[in-house]
């Protein structure tokens, strides 16, 4: 784990103490998040939430925070659906070193103190940059789907090909795995979260509740609450699209469900490497978000072009006095 920064100023974070929630993409980190609200854990301010209905009810998820994380990782060269291969040690580069202070948008998300979650997928791959700057110490959830399930739910929300799905799901879990050695974490499979909320939610309670940091606050956790908020939901079945699955793949989804459970903290593990189809598939998902900015960046400037054209026209002096008079107008109030 990296040494803190000493340019970093942590404590002017909100205090926490903070349990981050990470996973892939629909892959039940909304739903885990909301039953650690209804639990006792304090979600970000409804100001700051992020809305999208047509995707989730509910996302519990920051909508600063969230922006924030998404120039974090333009400004790497990626996007949360193409992300960037990076280097070891890259939280310690020049382009994080230069990112703006996220003490803004974290107080703008949790202006109260006491125990919060904090959900975001993109931690999967942006957590090292933020052990820099989060008060210790700091708890871990860890949400995983199965490969085909969060793969059909990309296709059916974004219109993804299955075999990016799968991709990026092998990036995300296999990023988490790596960044999570040493860290006090609960892996929690979403498919046994709906298949016995109860059970699972009672278990992460008691585990959670045996940290020191939430050891005060335990007592008054609602855990029938937490677990009514679980929405019943048919898992999807083994078909033919197992094929997709490479042996990469399987070692993950044994990994995972291997580690089930609480761990203090989780241990390194050994894994093969990523495979080269997923290196190739995202590597082309970020070639071609490039060239679909470099062609807005194109039309963009032919719009500034015709606009300047039109400035120097001589129907824009002509227009001058009328447009003057018509501003001066709104600024008086009339219509």
């Amino acid at each position: 784990m990296s040494e803190p920064d000493p340019n970093r100023h942590p404590t002017d974070m909100p205090p926490g103490p903070w349990l981050a929630v990470l996973g892939m993409h629909r892959s039940g980190t909304s739903a885990i998040t909301g039953a650690l609200g209804a639990l006792g854990f304090a979600t970000p301010s409804p100001d700051d939430r992020m809305d999208w209905p047509e995707s989730n009810p509910e996302h519990w998820e920051s909508s600063s925070i969230t922006v924030y994380d998404d120039e974090l990782l333009a400004d790497l060269g990626g996007s949360w659906e193409a992300p960037p291969d990076l280097p070891p040690r890259w939280e310690e580069g020049v382009v994080m070193r230069n990112a703006t202070s996220p003490v803004a948008v974290a107080t703008a998300a949790f202006p109260h103190p006491g125990p919060l979650v904090w959900k975001d997928p993109r931690l999967c791959i942006l957590l090292p940059y933020w052990l820099r700057v989060l008060p210790a110490p700091l708890a871990t959830v860890l949400v995983w789907r199965s490969p085909l399930a969060v793969a059909r739910s990309l296709e059916q929300r974004d219109g993804m090909y299955l075999a990016d799905g799968i991709a990026l799901w092998e990036r995300y879990n296999r990023s988490a795995l790596e960044h999570l050695v040493s860290l006090d974490t609960y892996v929690c499979n979403y498919e046994a979260l709906v298949d016995d909320p109860l059970a699972t939610i009672g278990s992460l309670a008691d585990w959670l509740g045996s940290l020191p940091q939430f050891l005060d606050h335990s007592p008054r956790w609602n855990r029938d609450g937490a677990a009514t908020t679980i929405a019943a939901e048919t898992a999807p079945g083994t078909d033919s699209d197992d094929a997709l699955l490479l042996p990469q793949h399987r070692e993950l989804i044994s990994r995972l469900t291997a580690y089930q459970g609480g761990h203090r903290p989780l241990g390194p593990t050994s894994l093969m490497s990523e495979s080269g189809w997923t290196t190739a598939l995202l590597a082309a998902r970020r070639g071609s978000r490039s060239r679909e900015l470099a062609g807005l960046e194109t039309r963009v400037q032919d719009k500034q072009t015709e606009l300047d054209r039109l400035r120097q026209s001589t129907s824009w002096r002509i227009t001058s006095p009328l447009r003057s008079l018509v501003s001066a107008l709104k600024g008086r109030g009339h219509p």
